[in-house]
Order: C-alpha cells, then structure tokens, then sequence
C-alpha cells in the first residue's frame, strides 16, 4: 500500500470520531434533524440499518429467547467480525436493559467473508451483506410480566472505501405467554440460515501450524474427509500479528487435508505454542461451514503424519525418473560423487587423507590397498545409512529431502565444534595422535584401518550439504525405488566419491607422481586448519540464517571455549601428576558446557534474512526477489508473467555460488527486468514442507532446483542445470 493511501486510510478511520468530538462541543447548536432516525424500531444509520429482532413472536419464562442484532448495510458497505484482519473493529454491545433475572449470552458470530482492501494488499474479515449476530437471552422462569422488554446499547463500524464509525439504542419488546415459543415468520428462515453458518466446536479436524522463512504455513487434518467437497478454505486468527493476509495464500486441498501458508506479518508473535482461529471452508455450492481450531505448534511426527496423509490422497507422482534405466542412474551416480570431491568442505578431508597415503610410503602394497578400500567402506556404507534414515523417514510422510541433518541447527552446531576442533589439531594446538594419519578427531586417530574408515565417514556427513551434477537425477530415481535399488544407487554414490583415493591406492603409477614424504607435510598439515575454519565460519554463516546472531554468537563462544580446554589439555601433558588431574577437571567441565550449548533456545529456527548479491564488479546490492509460493506462481502464469524459480538453502555450497556467479549479477538481474520475468526464491535451509512438494514434484529431493516457467501456463517449465553460468540464464530467457 502507498504512503498517500496509508494516510488516507488513517484519515478516513479517525474522521467520524473527529466529528463526533466537533459535534459534542457545539451541543447548544445541536438541530433536531441530527437526532438518530428510527422507522418502526429500525435505526436508520449512515450507510446501515440496525435493528434488535427476535427469532419468535413471544417470549416463554424459563426458555431460552433468541435474539439477534441486525446489521443490514448499504450495498458495496461492510461491517466486521470478531476475527481481526488488517483493519476494522468489530460490533460490540455496551450493555444490555433488561428485566430482573435475565441474562443475556455473548454474540454468536458467523463465519465472515476474506474481503481484500481494493489498490492494496489489506484484507479485512467482513460481512459484505445484512447479517444477524445472533445472542441467546435467558428468560427467568419466574418472570410474572406481560411484556419482555429489551433494550441493547450497540456500537459498530460500518465501511466502504471510508469508515463510518456510530452507536445507537435499539429496542424490542415481546408479549410473554405460557405456551411454546411461536416463531416469527418474517425471521425464522434467516435464523435458521445464520444457525447454520455458525463455526462448531464439534469435529474431529486437528489443526497444526509451523513457521518457516518467511512463511507461516497452517495444516488442518480430518480422518472424515471434511474436505472432501471443499473449493476454498480460509483460516482467520483470533488475534493480530499472526498472519499477513495477503498477497500471499497458498491453498492445498485434499479429501482429508487442508494446507493454508501466508506470509507472516512484520512483528510476528513469538513464543506461540498455540493458534485459535476459525477454518472456514466452502463447497461447490457455495455454502460456508465453520470449524472453531485449536492449532498446535508442529512437532516433527505431527508433519510427518500429515505429509503421510496427503501422500495418500494426492497419489503417484510423477516420477519421470523411474523411465530412465537404472545402468544410466548409475553412471550418474559415479559422477556425482566424484565431482563431490571438489567442493570445498571435501576437498580439505580428501587432501588429508591422501596426506596420510603419501606418509605410509614404507608400507606395503597390500597395506596401501586396504587403507583404500577402509576409506571407500566408510564413504559408502554411510552414504547407505543416511539413505536409509531418509527413506524410513519419508515413508512415515515426512517432508525432507537430501541433507535434511542440516536443517537441524544443532547438527549445523555440531559440524561447527567438528571443523574447528579439527583446524586446532592440524594447527598443533591439540595433537590426538602422534602421527599423520591421526588428524581430525578422536575416531580418525587410531594407528588401524578404522582411521581411514572414519575419515570416509566424515568426508561423507561434510559432503551431504552439497548436490553436485547428475547427482541430482541418481537421487530423485532412488528416492523414487525400492529400498534396494535405492542402496545400489547410494553405493555407486559413495563408490564415485572414494574413486580418486581409492585409485592412488591400487596403482602404484599414481603413487610415483606424489611427492616423497619430508618436512614440507609438516607445512602442508598446518596448511590445511585454514580450509577447516573457513568451512567452520561458513557452517558458523548457515547457523545465523537459520538460528539468528545470538545463537550463531553462542556457539562461537562454545567454540572458544573448547579451544580453551583443548589447549589446557595439551599444556597438562608437561605437567605434573597434580597440574594435570586439575587440568584435566577443569578442561572437561569446559567441554561439557561447551556441548550444552546444543540444546539451548537460541538454537531454535528463526526468520530467513534478506538475501543480498554480489555483482560482477564486487559492489554490493540487494537481490530483487519475491518469497517462493505455488498459488503465486500460479497467479503470474494465468497473467502471461513468466517465472524463474531458485530453490535454495544457506547450507548449500552449489546453490550459493550459482547466485553469486550468475543469479544476482547486475547483467542477469537486468535480463529478468528487460524479460518481464520474476524471481521467486525459496529458501529451504529450515524445514518447508511446500518447497519440499516441489521439489518431490520434480523428482530433486534436494537443491538446488531451477524452474522457469513460461508466461504460457499451458507451456511446460524447463529446469536448468544444477551448476549455472550467466549464458545458460540468458539462453533459457531468450527461448521463452
């Protein structure tokens, strides 16, 4: 919304009040042609008429009275409900007269229309149309009178373009008899009408909500295919600040699933455990039913029972992938892993291990070989293991993909702690093993094959950030498969990710190329910290997206700590019997509290930040780009917009580099402008169960995912490589 209209609507709402303060203080002006207008009981106000009705000709002592407020606006005007949107306030009573010993009940309220502000992005929750709310009144059993008097002091809000802000006495009276209550004619069928668009409280639909990026997503389940015949949905909160109506508003719609994501407001409500609200839902016919919602905060099994349940319902996919021959996947499998080896968390893993080979140049053959075959076992059988933790974990629904450890900031953490403590140890700052091969940690010390072992094992859990090329169609074809072919394909993964050890350790060719063993390895394993901190400080970057500063502070504070401990623990070596108990004490009591910082609050999820680029030039600009959301990109391509869609994460290498390289330069940006094309990001580094459905629905269970789609929304999107150039941008924008 402008700043012109902002203050216009300000204006606008604050103008009647102004007025009414003007026309208070010139009282002995007042003109009786001001006086409140009633017709036949009915308030005749600006732009409204109100009225106080009953639902039968008689009121019955000991019976319950049905009475409502009849809010009838002129047409184009709107009054409010109890459920707040962006603006406007809801009818309220200030007090009721009525007869001794009775009581009257609270507003019953029907379910209101989504109504968006015109020339904005401002929803308001309204009742475009007359509307009764109706209020119960309890009629003493002991009232004697012949007439049941009632009187209702109403104030409430009626708006087009402007508000209109009034309150008025409305009154009624009713004959009191001894028989059954008679219904009135005139209002019995809108009573009735009302009665059944009444939110109930009685259903079994269970309500979730989970924030993620900048995004908050509502999930309602039913076990009786509550939405079985529903168009559209809509959920409205009971408070303010839970949600940004619009633009944003994704819908899915299952017979048995109801997926509602907004954009969250600027100042969202923090520390929510719980959401009460009302889901609306309306058929085919147009009918509105009501359901009153307790949302829960999501845990990790109520996702991923509701994932299972819409996997369910929504049927096979479309797995494209499955045609492809299995001999084919696994050739991309191979080349995946090996191009794996070249990205920077693996590349400091892999230059140590091969460290250690050129160190073993006394041992035999056979030793070299088994060491190689050591380190293949550990990449590939962990490769295994974490195919099989993500397989079990989306057969019981939940939404994740490849790397889903990382979207876990303890885990982020602990990746922290590990690259850090293994830069101390290759600085000298803490020595675990007295040779070469026992760099890293503990389980990569021992003098055995277990070293080589381990080392595979870290290389593997340090390469899982990353998605090389033709690794991402080997993932999608085995996520797709039988567990068994889906461990073939994660084995040849493993496989091309220890080819280039594995070949330095069977062919003694190779070996002659590498240098001989000498003081320049000393050299060479200090080298080598600097890649483990940078990667440290890289994980250390991932963990403030997804955490924010003070977590990312926190553990860089543990990390110190632990540099601390570690350095005592050294210096006690030298020390005596009594030195180095204390020492000992005393460095362990820091590592323990060091490692209790992974189960701190500051380690919970937070809001994306902002992205920024880099130009080619190196001068610093903001990417111009809107939060990823299926409804919106579907929105754009019915207006002929086409749409480039990047599915990224701050954990993933391939993806940053793509958007420093190629996404947010200056000469691509301009190219979207000069295109018409608009850029959707969707961030993936916390949990996202929609991004995680595209992402399955392209069969790449992990990013990154480019899609551009053509303005032609019968036109099929085209998905762009996994590594990007400026060039291969440009040329998919000049095809469209």
């Amino acid at each position: 919304m402008s700043p012109f209209l902002a203050l216009l609507w300000v204006f606008v709402v604050a103008l009647p009040a102004l007025t009414a303060t003007s026309a208070m203080a010139q009282e002995g002006d007042f003109d009786s042609s001001d006086a409140p207008q009633y017709v036949n009981g009915v308030y005749k106000g600006d732009e409204i008429d109100v009225e106080l009705i009953a639902e039968s000709q008689n009121a019955v002592p000991g019976q319950t009275l049905w009475t409502a407020i009849r809010l009838d606006p002129t047409e184009g005007w709107h009054t409010y409900s109890k459920w707040p949107g962006d603006s406007g306030d809801a009818t309220f009573i200030h007090s009721w007269r009525l007869p001794e010993g009775a009581q009257a009940g609270d507003i019953q309220w029907p379910v209101p229309t989504w109504l968006p502000f015109p020339g904005s992005d401002l929803v308001t929750f309204s009742y475009k149309k007359e509307v009764l709310l109706m209020v119960p009144i309890e009629v003493p059993a002991d009232f004697s009178g012949d007439e049941f008097s009632m009187t209702a002091h109403v104030e409430w809000q009626v708006c087009d373009l402007i508000c209109l802000i009034e309150d008025a006495e409305i009154s009624l009276s009713l004959p009191v008899t001894q028989d059954a209550l008679r219904p009135d004619p005139q209002w019995a069928d809108m009573f009735a009408a009302t009665r059944a668009t009444l939110p109930t409280d009685d259903h079994t639909i269970e309500g979730l909500f989970a924030m993620a990026g900048e995004r908050v997503s509502f999930s309602f389940t039913s076990n009786t295919q509550a939405f079985a015949d529903a168009e559209e949905v809509w959920f409205f909160p009971e408070q303010r600040r839970i949600l940004d109506p619009g633009p944003l508003r994704d819908v899915t719609l299952l017979p048995g699933v109801a997926q509602i994501t907004h954009a969250q407001p600027r100042r969202m409500l923090t520390d929510l455990e719980q959401i009460n609200g009302l889901l609306a839902v309306q058929n085919a016919d147009g009918q509105v039913r009501g359901y009153e919602i307790t949302a829960d905060l999501a845990s990790p099994d109520g996702l991923a029972a509701i994932a299972a349940v819409a996997s369910e319902q929504a049927g096979p996919g479309n797995l494209a992938g499955a045609e492809r021959s299995l001999l084919t996947i696994i050739v991309f499998a191979i080349l995946g892993g090996l191009i794996l080896n070249l990205m920077p968390c693996v590349f400091p893993v892999l230059s140590i291990k091969v460290l250690n080979l050129t160190a073993k140049g006394t041992a035999s053959s056979g030793q070299k070989k088994m060491h190689g075959l050591a380190y293949t076992a550990g990449i590939v059988l962990t490769f295994m293991a974490l195919a099989s933790v993500l397989l079990v974990l989306r057969a019981g629904g939940e939404a994740v993909g490849w790397a889903f450890q990382l979207q876990s900031p303890w885990f982020v953490a602990l990746l922290v702690f590990l690259f850090f403590v293994m830069g101390l140890s290759l600085s000298g700052v803490y020595e675990f093993g007295t040779r070469l091969m026992g760099v890293g940690t503990s389980l990569t010390t021992s003098k055995g094959y277990k070293s080589s072992f381990f080392t595979g094992v870290l290389a593997t859990v340090v390469a899982s950030p990353c998605t090389a090329p033709f690794m991402g169609a080997a993932l999608g074809f085995a996520l797709a498969q039988s567990w068994v072919v889906a461990m073939i394909v994660f084995a040849f993964l493993g496989l091309g990710m220890a080819l280039p050890f594995l070949a330095l350790a069977f062919s003694p060719a190779l070996m002659k190329h590498m240098p001989k063993p000498g003081p320049w390895m000393v050299t060479f394993k200090e080298f080598m910290a600097f890649p483990m901190y940078a990667a440290a400080l890289w994980l250390l970057w991932v963990l403030g997206v997804q955490v924010g500063v003070n977590g990312m502070v926190a553990v860089a504070s543990a990390a110190l700590l632990l540099a601390l401990a570690l350095w005592l623990l050294q210096k006690s070596s030298n020390a005596g019997d009594g030195w180095r108990r204390a020492n000992t004490v005393v460095s362990l009591v820091m590592i323990v509290v060091a490692l209790s910082v992974l189960r701190m609050p500051l380690l919970e999820p937070r809001l994306g930040n902002p992205d920024s680029g880099v130009d080619m030039s190196g001068a610093d600009y903001e990417a111009s780009f809107e939060p990823f959301a299926s409804a919106r990109v579907t929105e754009l391509r019915e207006s002929g917009i086409p749409v480039l869609v990047n599915m990224t994460a701050a954990w993933c290498i391939t993806c940053l580099a793509n958007e420093q390289t190629t996404l947010n330069t200056q000469r691509v940006q301009q190219a979207m402008r000069d295109s018409g094309i608009t850029y959707m990001k969707g961030d993936w580094t916390n949990q996202d169960p929609e991004i995680s459905r595209v992402l399955d629905e392209f069969d790449r269970p992990s990013v990154p995912l480019y899609i551009l789609y053509p303005g032609n929304s019968s036109a099929e999107p085209v998905i762009l490589p996994q590594l990007l150039t400026p060039s291969i941008v440009l040329d998919a924008f000049a095809s469209l």
